[in-house]
């Protein structure tokens, strides 16, 4: 003891709490005035928000509760300090059948021993019956789906709901509304959805209870379809010596999904492309099928390919008939080899594979000389063999390509 009261901080310590509970004393006792009660402490709580106790199963408060201001006295010094969390503000309309009501504001909670004022000590309240009926939800899609995808009637589950309104707002429903976000969609959109309720005008009703809150909604998601012919692209030719023999694929027409601008003008879907400069065996491909632009898919998405090569052989074809074509009415025109001599046919070959030569017949094949435009005179013109040949023949490169064509007139 004697260690304590010889050190400087010790006493300094006892001064400072002597020094707090002289402050108290003085400040803190209730003034005395000529009479022989002492003025106690208030508070003041404005706008306090009224709660009702009322048959919330049946009835609706339709308007607006007044808030009020409280007042709280009591003789604790302390009053201005205390935090009142506990208490409550409230009228008792339970019992009460429909119509306007003057109710008085009721208070618990205080602190025991105040007095407690309420300003206005009583508010109105109307009470309304509650009525339920039955409305059909509908799907508000918010978005819309990916390019070449369509949206489909919504399968909405429960489809038709119970509200609860004021026996007055009945009329007013409008609508009941489950919103479902679909933008983006290519597949079946799924969602548990919170209904809202609105009315005729398009604003929500808030107050309105749904049973169930919650719907499941499905929406389909589909695409605009077309069956179309499938064109294989062959691009560039076998090395010199090989020949195509036969190309079989899995399926001979695609479904083509997209939107119909785009799908419903196709006569046939562009395949997959083959570039045959480097095969000079059979081959079995798996290719891959392209999207065409905005085309969104393709059924089968991938296409068998069997390639059969063997080794080329040639077919002569002996006067095939040579025609001349954009000749005017007024006019004739004679065809002349490069050594002067006129040419009504033209013979060469045609090279291939043996299984597809063996059918081949001069009526096969048209050889046209084209003078379109041109003026009387002598002209150098080249050959076209329009390729009404069987698949994968070709002309041999040695054939006529270029003649002399005489224009007189008649």
């Amino acid at each position: 003891m004697d260690r304590w009261l010889n050190s400087h901080w010790f006493v300094r310590g006892i001064a400072l709490l002597l020094a707090i509970m002289l402050w108290m004393i003085v400040n803190l006792e209730p003034e005395q005035g000529n009479s022989s009660e002492a003025v106690q402490p208030t508070r003041i709580i404005e706008s306090v928000k009224v709660k009702p106790y009322y048959d919330a199963d049946n009835f609706e408060i339709t308007n607006k509760l007044q808030s009020v201001k409280v007042a709280v006295e009591s003789n604790n010094p302390f009053l201005k300090y205390n935090i009142f969390d506990n208490y409550e503000v409230f009228i008792d309309a339970r019992g009460l059948a429909s119509g306007a009501h003057r109710l008085q504001v009721q208070s618990r909670g205080f602190p025991e021993g105040s007095k407690v004022t309420i300003t206005p000590d009583y508010i109105d309240v109307t009470l309304e019956e509650k009525q339920t009926v039955e409305v059909d939800v509908q799907v508000e899609k918010i978005g819309k789906a990916a390019d070449g995808y369509e949206l489909k009637q919504p399968i909405i589950k429960p489809f038709r709901v119970l509200v609860t309104v004021p026996a007055s707002q009945v009329k007013k429903i409008g609508v009941v509304k489950a919103a479902v976000n679909v933008d983006g969609a290519t597949d079946t959109v799924s969602s548990n959805a919170q209904l809202k309720v609105y009315d005729k005008q398009g604003n929500q009703m808030t107050g309105a209870e749904i049973s169930p809150l919650v719907v499941e909604v499905n929406i389909p998601v589909t695409s605009p379809s077309k069956v179309a012919p499938l064109k294989l692209n062959l691009t560039n030719e076998l090395p010199d010596g090989y020949s195509l023999a036969s190309i079989t694929m899995n399926t001979q027409e695609v479904t083509v999904y997209g939107p119909n601008e785009v799908i419903k003008p196709l006569d046939t879907y562009s395949g997959p492309s083959i570039d045959l400069k480097n095969i000079t065996s059979d081959r079995v491909l798996q290719l891959k099928m392209p999207l065409a632009p905005k085309v969104v898919k393709v059924d089968p998405d991938t296409l068998d390919v069997t390639i059969k090569v063997v080794p080329s052989e040639t077919k002569k074809l002996e006067n095939v008939p040579l025609r001349v074509t954009g000749l005017a009415e007024d006019l004739v025109a004679k065809v002349f080899t490069a050594d002067g001599q006129e040419l009504n046919t033209v013979s060469f070959d045609v090279i291939g594979a043996s299984n597809i030569l063996k059918d081949l017949t001069a009526n096969d094949i048209q050889i046209v000389a084209d003078v379109s435009s041109l003026p009387v005179g002598v002209h150098e013109i080249p050959l076209v063999y329009n390729n009404n040949l069987p698949d994968y023949l070709k002309v041999a490169p040695n054939a006529l390509n270029q003649v002399t064509v005489e224009i007189t007139k008649k």
